[in-house]
């Protein structure tokens, strides 16, 4: 069979996921307090709607990829935390937000797939298994931001947010999964039962108006 170019074996406790593109929306309430070039603030953060879990693309024919990952929806997500901000320069202002968050899993399969390549030829394979999941998620989040004021009640900013939740379950899903093309091949095994977490990532864009 030759030496695997490609191999994972995780114990499925991880489902990653980059949501650098808009999905969904957020609405925010917030109230702050200035002291000099420091705003102190506190937020509850609301982002409504639900978006695919996915890990951010698949393995495609050609390729030497394996992965894991749940099928199902993340949201609504609600945050609630402490914000605190330094000015730069006149009307521009970086801030740091870190907090609690809860959000909604609903998944219903498991999926793994694996790719594998090689000059004389290419092969991919997907399977899935039901894995149910209809819970309430927990966890943390941070918020790294950047301001500028429009007007003496507008602003628009840029934020990065990097998130953690945490979920059980009683379902329990096992599979392994092997992919050759000639002398190569790509493996992937899920063996799990009980807790994950769920790791995101999102790039977003804001408007603020102050009372």
């Amino acid at each position: 069979m030759g030496k695997p170019l490609a191999a994972i074996t995780p114990k499925f406790c991880t489902a990653r996921q980059g949501l650098w593109r808009s999905d969904v929306g957020f609405v925010a309430l917030g109230y702050g307090r200035l002291h000099e070039s420091l705003r102190f603030a506190a937020e509850f953060e609301a982002q409504l709607g639900s978006q695919p879990m996915t890990s951010g693309g698949s393995c495609g024919l050609g390729q030497i990829c394996a992965r894991t990952n749940l099928i199902g929806t993340l949201g609504p997500v609600y945050r609630l935390r402490a914000r605190l901000g330094h000015a730069i320069a006149p009307g521009i202002a970086i801030s740091v937000g870190l907090g609690l968050s809860a959000a909604e899993v609903n998944t219903s399969r498991a999926l793994v797939e694996v790719a594998s390549a090689t000059t004389t030829g290419a092969s991919v394979l997907r399977a899935s298994t039901p894995f149910v999941v209809d819970d309430l998620a927990r966890g943390g989040h941070i918020v790294l931001g950047i301001n500028q004021a429009l007007s003496a009640h507008m602003t628009w900013g840029l934020s990065l947010l990097f998130e953690r939740l945490h979920v059980s379950t009683d379902s329990a899903a096992a599979m392994t999964a092997l992919t050759m093309s000639g002398p190569s091949s790509a493996m992937v095994q899920l063996d799990h039962q009980g807790d994950f977490t769920i790791d995101s990532s999102a790039l977003r864009l804001s408007l603020t108006w102050r009372f």
